[in-house]
């Protein structure tokens, strides 16, 4: 072979060598930029996007709730508090004025209905009341809901009881019944608890009538519980002026005062509670209504 054809040899050897050279640096480059583009593109698959819900922006309502403390202790707190000593002062007052004298068969009904109603029924609202701070803290919203059917159905029991006994003894004694706003009242109070206690029961024992329609129960709830603890409340405030009162206490206008007082307090403060919250209901049911 002479030398031309040997320098050809050589020039193609190392053309063929480039080209591979060539090929391995593009499988290097596609290698390296695979790896990039799989380093870039895995942390954003295995990222946890959050739901769309939490994306969106909260309501006023929302923002409010989230604003406002929970169990903050305020004015309104102090208040409570200072009806559930109104309380018990006024059952006290009705325990000296039973005892003071002869103890009677009669007596029995204001004992069980100051028991009953005054001090069973007004704690099992407040028992509920959101303003009850102190309580708040330390129970469970499921606890509390117990200690309000317990209570309120403890205090039905006794001021039924105490209503028979005044009835029985005006049989006895061959004296008309319910001649007075007083017993009116009571009588009105006990027939309209009947509905709220059904209803308490029935969620009681089925709670999934609440899911079905919960604003409809909450309505027909908190209105016939309010209804009736509203008669009962002006039932008991006509109580001081009963000649028993009146002669228990030696007509003693201090005694007269302290009741009317220690007993007035403490059922407005219970009522205002449901009340405020039975304007809420209704007027979420029209404002939803207006929306339809």
């Amino acid at each position: 072979m002479n030398t031309q054809t040997l320098n050809l040899l050589d020039l193609e050897r190392q053309t063929s060598q480039n080209s591979e050279n060539t090929i391995d640096v593009h499988e290097e480059l596609n290698n390296s930029c695979k790896s990039i583009n799989e380093s870039t593109v895995e942390p954003l698959v295995h990222v946890d996007m959050p739901p769309t819900s939490q994306n969106q922006q909260p309501s006023k309502k929302e923002e409010k709730e989230a604003d406002k403390p929970k169990n903050e202790v305020t004015f309104k707190t102090h208040v409570t508090t200072l009806a559930h000593i109104s309380v018990l002062i006024f059952v006290y007052v009705i325990i000296k004025l039973a005892t003071n004298g002869d103890f009677e068969f009669f007596t029995w009904h204001p004992l069980l209905m100051a028991f009953g109603w005054m001090l069973l029924m007004t704690e099992g609202l407040l028992s509920i009341n959101k303003y009850n701070t102190f309580w708040r803290q330390k129970t469970k919203g499921s606890f509390r809901v117990k200690v309000h059917f317990v209570t309120i159905s403890g205090g039905y029991l006794l001021s039924t009881i105490g209503s028979a006994i005044v009835y029985i003894n005006k049989e006895k004694l061959g004296k008309s019944h319910y001649q007075s706003w007083h017993a009116l009242f009571g009588l009105i109070a006990l027939i309209s608890a009947i509905p709220p206690l059904i209803n308490g029961l029935a969620l009681w024992y089925n709670k999934e009538l609440a899911i079905k329609k919960p604003k409809l129960v909450k309505f027909v709830h908190v209105l016939s519980g309010t209804s009736s603890f509203t008669f009962g409340a002006l039932s008991l405030l006509l109580s001081v002026y009963t000649k028993w009162y009146k002669r228990k206490s030696n007509n003693s206008e201090f005694v007269f005062y302290l009741g009317f007082i220690t007993l007035s307090f403490p059922v407005l403060w219970a009522i205002y509670g449901p009340s405020v919250k039975l304007f809420r209901v209704i007027k979420s049911y029209f404002s939803e209504e207006k929306a339809d």
